[in-house]
Order: C-alpha cells, then sequence, then structure tokens
C-alpha cells in the first residue's frame, strides 16, 4: 500500500511541477549534420590563434549561428570574438543564375525543422536573438540589410578583424558581395565555410564557388588551402597569405 500511495503522489507532483527545461542547444547538435565541423572550424581558428570575429553571412533562422556561438565558448586561447550575423531578413534576391530550388523571396519564412517556431514563420533578427536567449548564449552583433550596403559601415571598423567566415548566401551575387565586402578583415589563416558550395550540381562556374573563384583571382595576394569537404553541400578554405 505505501508503495502504492508513493507512486501516486510522485505522479501529482509531476502534474503539478513545470516540466524539465529542454536542452535546446543538444537539441540543435544532434539535428545538424555541421555542428561538428563548426566545432573543429573555431578547435582550428583558436588553436592556431588566428585573429578576429566570427562573421555568418545568411542568419535565416539563427541555428548555425547559434552553433558557431556554441562553440566560440570553448577556449578562445586569450582572444576576444564577436558573434556577428548580416542578412536583409527578408528573403533571397533575385540571381542571374537559375536554381532549382530557390526563387527570389525564398526563406523569408522558417522552412523545416527549427525548435522554437512552426513552418511559415516570418524570419527576422528578433527571431534569431531570442533563440540565442533560450540557449543562454551572449546576444549575437546582427546587422540588417543587404551584404553591399552592410559591409562599407562595418568593415574595417568596428571589425577589422575575421578568423571564421561562414557564407549562407545560395547565390553567386550575394557571395560576391560578401567576399569583397570583409577584404579589408581577412586574416593570414581565415577560414571560410562556403555553406552552399555543391549547389547548382556542383557547377564550379556558378554559385558561391564561381564567386570564390573569381575572388581569388582579383586578389592575388591570397591563396585558398582546401580544408574540407562536410555535410550535404558545405565546402571549406583556409585562406594563407602569398
Amino acid at each position: 500500500m505505501r508503495h502504492v500511495l508513493a507512486r501516486g503522489l510522485r505522479a501529482v507532483a509531476r502534474r503539478l511541477l513545470p516540466p524539465p527545461r529542454r536542452d535546446l542547444r543538444a537539441q540543435i547538435v544532434h539535428a545538424d549534420a555541421r555542428a561538428s565541423t563548426f566545432f573543429q572550424a573555431i578547435e582550428y581558428v583558436n588553436f592556431e590563434a588566428v585573429e578576429g570575429d566570427i562573421l555568418e553571412c545568411g542568419v535565416f533562422g539563427g541555428l548555425s549561428l547559434s552553433l558557431l556561438a556554441h562553440g566560440a565558448t570553448f577556449d578562445p586561447k586569450g582572444m576576444t570574438r564577436r558573434i556577428v550575423g548580416v542578412d536583409t531578413f527578408t528573403g533571397l534576391p533575385p540571381s542571374e543564375e537559375s536554381h532549382a530550388r530557390w526563387e527570389a523571396g525564398d526563406c523569408a519564412s522558417i522552412h523545416g525543422w527549427h525548435p522554437l517556431h512552426k513552418p511559415g514563420t516570418p524570419v527576422t533578427a528578433d527571431l534569431t536573438r531570442a533563440l540565442f536567449a533560450e540557449c543562454r548564449l551572449e546576444p549575437p552583433v546582427l546587422y540588417e540589410g543587404r551584404f553591399d550596403a552592410v559591409f562599407p559601415r562595418i568593415v574595417p571598423d568596428p571589425h577589422r578583424a575575421i578568423a571564421l567566415l561562414h557564407v549562407d548566401c545560395d547565390l553567386y551575387e550575394s557571395t560576391r558581395d560578401v567576399l569583397e565586402g570583409v577584404a579589408p578583415a581577412l586574416q593570414d589563416g581565415t577560414l571560410i565555410l562556403f555553406d552552399d558550395w555543391f549547389h547548382y550540381k556542383g557547377h564550379p562556374g556558378r554559385g558561391e564557388a564561381r564567386a570564390f573563384h573569381e575572388f581569388l583571382a582579383a586578389h592575388p595576394e591570397w591563396q585558398a588551402v582546401h580544408w574540407r569537404s562536410y555535410a550535404t553541400f558545405c565546402n571549406a578554405f583556409i585562406l594563407v597569405r602569398r
């Protein structure tokens, strides 16, 4: 009888007490195939003492930026890094290159899995800030606007150096504007993660790959060392000053 009573009391207590808080960080890490690469990328820039901030271009719902922020909580080797995101939060712009999936205006709302919001929820900077707060992460530095309009205002002041650049722009034009915009802040050893490198069926003359090849041709002071390919569409390079 005592055991039955004890079980009954525990059941009542479970109904009265609030449910345990979800570990959002663990959920995001588990759900994202890029997570281990992000963490190892930050380990690389920390170990090699590559100065500068962690910058993402194309924030969308904030999931990848939160992963980068989570990774940045690891030992920074005495360096201070800001977690920075740039996005219009209004969806993809038009492009001269047609894509099998994306059209102008796509990515203006959540699609697929998000731990806090249902598909169709509009993407905003505040949505990303709320995700960081729920994950108990320091607030990110977010800039709203087109890349070609934002970067002249923030590079090289206040962002004089970039250690890790995550390019999640999907499109050639956007990637081109990002690379030209951040050029003054690139460092010897800057790691660039391209999220959509193998879009356009892997064509090297389209999308992010085209923009990076053109950037290297226009900036002979840099050579790119392949670091790794990861997840489904992603590719990464280390910039080395000649």
